[in-house]
């Protein structure tokens, strides 16, 4: 058989579907004994196939390729812009209703052409197909709406939303794959994209975050990096309310950190503590308003208000429906943002700090009290 790990879907210039498919290379598996082939050997070796559909190109691999394309262990799918833009309704119909198709291969998006990444080297992960979930996964763990799999974009898509999300990764001359945020629907086709710093703004929106680091600058001016607060948690609250003018949203963010870095000279105390919990929940808000901006500019809720709203009060919710794209652009949202620092890693100061050129004993420390 033909093991296919990946999947890449794009639109060519005729307006058809190239299906491009990465298979394991047999000459790279390793052997019952436990040694591979070795040497330079690929592991995947990539097949492309172009039909008016996807079912067309996926039977013109029975003809073209040698055994039998078993699909089951599939674990990525990657829509090229192009097709991305134009709708992947048929796509999703395509994997929603064929049965060999497990439901949690993730759903990618890059913003050139799907055959391109999944020709790229993933180093030091040898199959390509594993790179690329990995490298989701990872961010996921931080923002978990990166985590694209296919269960949770139908269910964004099927939502009364209608905007799912999807990871955006890339594979730029440098050849490293990398993921630069997610791609914006609305409904079935690509609008907008937002970069991995956006992609915090749009997390903090939407649901839990975690071990998020946040840079701080410095109060005094001086090119220092400055301050780095880690979030070890976040939780978000949406409430939705009417009135004459509307609907708006209140989003409740509630989030615990820790510090990570201090600025130089600066020591530790309850006013820095309150200080940087202050520039933590402003930085969240600012973020969370930007993203907001964008995406009441491009009719798109991949927020899920639309879909809190219906939860919160269906008979209402299904009189604005049909409207629901103008109140969208028209909510007004508000921020409350509380953020509590409950440890610290580092030493009570700093190292610059405690310098003294006469050698004196630091003013706090270890074995010395303080007034």
């Amino acid at each position: 058989m033909n093991i296919v790990t990946a999947l890449g879907i794009d639109r060519t210039d005729d307006g058809l579907v190239r299906v491009t498919a990465q298979l394991i290379n047999p000459e790279a598996a390793p052997s019952a004994e436990g040694s591979g082939s070795g040497g330079n050997v690929i592991p995947f070796v990539i097949r492309e196939e172009t039909g008016t559909m996807i079912e067309d190109a996926m039977e013109k691999f029975k003809a073209d390729v040698p055994h039998r394309i078993y699909i089951a262990h599939n674990t990525v799918v990657v829509f090229g812009s192009d097709y991305a833009k134009h709708g992947i309704d048929r796509a999703l119909d395509y994997f929603e209703r064929n049965r060999y198709f497990r439901r949690n291969q993730i759903f990618l998006v890059t913003p050139g052409q799907a055959r391109d990444v999944l020709s790229a080297p993933s180093a030091p992960e040898p199959l390509n197909a594993l790179g690329l979930r990995d490298l989701v996964e990872q961010i996921g763990e931080m923002y978990p709406v990166v985590n694209s799999e296919q269960l949770d974009v139908m269910k964004e898509y099927l939502s009364p939303s209608q905007a799912p999300v999807l990871s955006l990764v890339d594979s730029p001359p440098t050849g490293n794959l990398l993921v630069k945020g997610v791609a914006l629907f609305r409904g079935v086709k690509m609008v907008d994209m937002l970069t991995v710093d956006e992609t915090k703004g749009l997390a903090w929106l939407m649901m839990g975050t975690r071990q998020v680091v946040i840079p701080l600058p410095c109060d005094v001016k001086g090119g220092d990096v400055g301050s780095a607060v880690r979030l070890l948690g976040s939780q978000t609250q949406v409430i939705p309310r009417f009135d004459s003018d509307g609907v708006s949203f209140l989003v409740k963010v509630q989030a615990r950190a820790e510090i990570d870095r201090l600025c130089p000279n600066e020591r530790l105390s309850e006013k820095t503590y309150q200080q940087l919990e202050q520039k933590t929940a402003k930085y969240m808000e600012q973020h969370m308003q930007a993203v907001m901006t964008k995406l009441q500019a491009d009719d798109v809720d991949a927020c899920q208000f639309g879909t809190r709203l219906f939860i919160e009060d269906p008979r209402t919710w299904r009189q604005i429906s049909a409207q629901w794209p103008v109140y969208f652009a028209r909510a007004q949202v508000k921020y409350n943002v509380r953020v509590q620092i409950t440890r610290t890693a580092l030493s009570s100061n700093t190292p610059e700090s405690s310098a003294s050129r006469s050698g004196l004993v630091p003013p706090a420390g270890r074995g010395v009290i303080t007034p």
